[in-house]
């Protein structure tokens, strides 16, 4: 109580003196102070009935839930809003629509802000009002930095005032109905439906008129109290038939609620994007730059409940696993591993791309694929001793090995189990062999068993020991008889049991992938070519040279600091560049192809010269010339484009032209396609365009785009599994010290 009192006693100080908060900022102990009066402020912001509130926006306010004004209490500084303004205050003012009965704010939305922030070191200040048409003015004013949770369509009233950001979705209004139901894919199939919508949603106009042209259509208001959680609660329970919601709620609801379905839209696409005024130019610009490098990387883990047949329309399989040589790593740009390896056949063979969603941990596996966060696990998993779990299954045997004890090869060699007593044994976080040797510890062998530190894996914890660091680990014995453990100092010192079958884990409902896994394994195992990738791995001199180890991987390329620099400049993600430049010369300066693009990023002669460029060899010209280029073409497309769609235009440009590009989204357009979208509809489009057809009596090609479908898909995959390796190994290459201080700076 003493501080709730407190708090409103410095809200009402500052609110009758803001000379206050001007002297706070530019004091050279501002910061603290600022932070302090932020802690102080934030409850009594937040807070209804001495309850502290982690909002969920996409739950109805409480009745009693109060938002202070906070725009009143930086209204002087309504002329100090420029990027160097915001970074001395240390705060963005964040202006939104408090809704009654609707998501104030998507869970997408939210966390890319959020992202914004923490990049920038700015706190994060959302300030509320309660009617839509507030927005603007407030903006306009100078009570707030920027708007989000709205479309484009925002400032038809006054556009020369406002500027729009790249839009970071497309959003409509859906009609959602239990998965047991006939899906609604027309108007005229909603006739002797119930539909509830709130009365306030944009679309209850639309199903006003439908109600009176659509006999037995009954339309229902839903009461202001019920948030769209309720809702759908309602729609399971049968209690109600449709309902209408925000698709920017579905798409994070939907993929864990399998018992109900959206695949109707009421409305036309609204392109989401944040507002800013218009000689806000440095924000505006710092905004499109953050969404241009990162929001393409918050697709990768979409979330996915496929069986094959559904896999399969998708286009990719996605494994999860964890980083290292025996199952997934990087080396000289390239994708290896020997469960990789085995599983890209089988994905080739179902014309699947293979897409890789890393875990640092077994738990996080099956956490990952229960979320419905990838298809396959596959990682040297012995299924006879990990716990049954009745929402996984597992696939046949595709490999088998001994569980053995790792320790330095001048220890004394360890005869029986019984001398285990008085070590120390540490498990990496992707061992699946805890278990097994908690079971042992049960059996009275007295030693000590731990975890190793947070982002170790199998071949750190192997590094550890050679370095003494760790006494004892254990791995499989095909892990530490492979090349690249020789020559460190470690050994085998016991098996612990018979070779144990490894096998791939799937959901209990994906049959049809399991039986196809099963196929794949019959036809492969102990094949040829299972022989020649097996002894690849695990039993040839040379696999990774000992000063490129996973656990110090540093680099995706040899070019990584110049990518880096003129990636940030152009504001593109260097991960992307990276993987587009391995798809055009994988990493060769010198590489020349057939139509006569050369150099790293495969300049052809024309571009080169409008790039300024002539030594197209020249590693800095053929990185600098090929960013400046993608940021050409990326700007020929409209900026209401959804970012990712941008993006993968730009590299279909990059490959057959932007002419050609353009043509193929009026072609798309013809066939009913959507011009907008890459995947799915427009790449469709480029593949009719690269059909043969006949002129003047002979087999003519418009151009042969097919190549380009392939180079967009290739390079996306490629993209998302850089991300996912990259960010893995920063974890692993961590030290204690840094690895608390990503902790604490998480939970602040």
């Amino acid at each position: 109580m003493i501080r709730a009192n407190f708090s409103r006693f410095v809200v009402n100080l500052i609110q009758s003196d803001l000379n206050l908060m001007k002297i706070i900022c530019s004091h050279k102990f501002g910061l603290s102070l600022r932070v302090l009066l932020l802690a102080l402020i934030a409850p009594a912001s937040i807070q209804a009935n001495e309850k502290i509130a982690d909002i969920d926006f996409c739950q109805v306010p409480d009745a009693a839930y109060q938002q202070l004004d906070v725009s009143e209490t930086y209204s002087s500084l309504e002329n100090l809003h420029d990027v160097k303004t915001i970074n001395e205050r240390g705060m963005l003012r964040v202006l939104l629509h408090k809704k009654k009965n609707d998501c104030t704010i998507s869970q997408t939305e939210q966390q890319l802000i959020q992202e914004f922030t923490n990049i920038h070191d700015l706190d994060l200040i959302w300030i509320y009002v309660e009617n839509d048409w507030e927005l603007l003015p407030e903006l306009i004013k100078g009570n707030g930095d920027i708007i989000v949770a709205q479309d484009q369509s925002l400032s038809a009233s006054i556009e020369d005032e406002v500027n729009f950001s790249h839009s970071w979705a497309n959003a409509t209004y859906k009609v959602v109905g239990r998965a047991d139901n006939s899906r609604i894919s027309r108007f005229e199939d909603l006739s002797g439906r119930q539909v509830v919508a709130y009365k306030d949603s944009p679309v209850w106009n639309t199903l006003v008129e439908l109600s009176e042209s659509q006999t037995g259509l009954v339309l229902k208001e839903i009461p202001s109290t019920l948030s769209y959680l309720e809702v759908m609660d309602r729609i399971k329970t049968g209690e109600y038939d449709l309902a209408v919601a925000d698709s920017l709620f579905l798409d994070t609801f939907l993929p864990l609620n399998t018992e109900l379905q959206a695949s109707f839209s009421l409305s036309n696409e609204r392109n989401m994007a944040w507002a800013v005024r218009t000689d806000d130019k440095e924000l505006h610009k710092t905004l499109n730059q953050y969404l241009n490098q990162q929001h393409v990387t918050h697709d990768v883990a979409s979330t996915h409940f496929d069986d094959l047949a559904l896999i399969k329309d998708r286009g990719v399989l996605r494994v999860i696993t964890s980083g290292n040589p025996s199952h997934y790593y990087l080396d000289e740009g390239k994708l290896r591993g020997f469960e990789y390896e085995l599983l890209n056949e089988f994905a080739s063979e179902h014309m699947l791309r293979l897409d890789v969603v890393l875990a640092n941990s077994q738990e996080e596996m099956f956490t990952l694929l229960t979320e419905g966060k990838g298809d396959v696990i596959a990682a040297s998993l012995p299924g006879s001793l990990i716990a049954e779990k009745d929402s996984i299954e597992y696939s046949e045997a595709y490999h088998y090995a001994s569980p053995v004890i790792v320790g330095r090869d001048t220890d004394n060699a360890i005869i029986d189990i019984r001398d285990l007593a008085g070590r120390r044994i540490t498990l990496a976080e992707d061992s699946p062999y805890w278990d097994y040797m908690m079971q042992l510890k049960q059996q009275g062998i007295e030693f000590d068993l731990v975890k190793a530190d947070t982002g170790v894996n199998m071949e750190g914890a192997l590094l550890m020991i050679a370095l003494g660091m760790y006494d004892l680990t254990v791995v499989g014995n095909h892990q530490v008889e492979s090349a690249y453990t020789k020559g460190i100092g470690i050994r085998t010192q016991l098996v612990l049991t018979e070779p144990l079958a490894h096998r791939w884990a799937v959901r209990t409902e994906d049959q049809q992938l399991n039986n196809a896994l099963n196929e794949y394994i019959e036809q492969t195992f102990r094949s040829e070519k299972y022989n020649v990738l097996h002894a690849k791995y695990f039993e040839q001199a040379k696999i990774l040279n000992n000063n490129d180890r996973v656990t110090t991987f540093s680099s995706l390329s040899p070019y990584d600091e110049l990518t880096q620099r003129y990636a940030d400049e152009y504001g593109f993600d260097w991960r992307l560049i990276t993987a587009l430049m391995f798809q055009e010369s994988q990493f060769d300066p010198q590489a020349t192809s057939y139509a006569g693009a050369e150099g790293l990023m495969q300049l052809i002669p024309a571009t080169a010269e409008f790039m300024g460029v002539s030594d197209t060899r020249n590693v800095d010209s053929s990185i600098n010339a090929g960013i400046r280029y993608l940021d050409y073409l990326r700007a020929k497309f409209e900026d209401t484009l959804l970012l990712e769609d941008r993006m993968w235009f730009t590299l279909a440009s990059y490959n057959a032209g932007y002419g050609r590009v353009k043509r193929a989204r009026i072609l798309a357009e013809e066939m009913g396609l959507d011009k907008n979208q890459w995947f799915d509809n427009v790449e469709l489009a480029m593949m009719k365009l690269a059909k043969p057809y006949i002129k003047n009596g002979e087999e003519v090609r418009y151009c042969r785009c097919g190549q380009t479908v392939v180079y967009v898909r290739e390079i996306r995959t490629r993209y998302f599994n850089y991300i996912r390796l990259v960010e893995t190994q920063m974890i692993a290459r961590l030290s204690p010290s840094e690895r608390k201080t990503n902790y604490i700076r998480s939970i602040n």
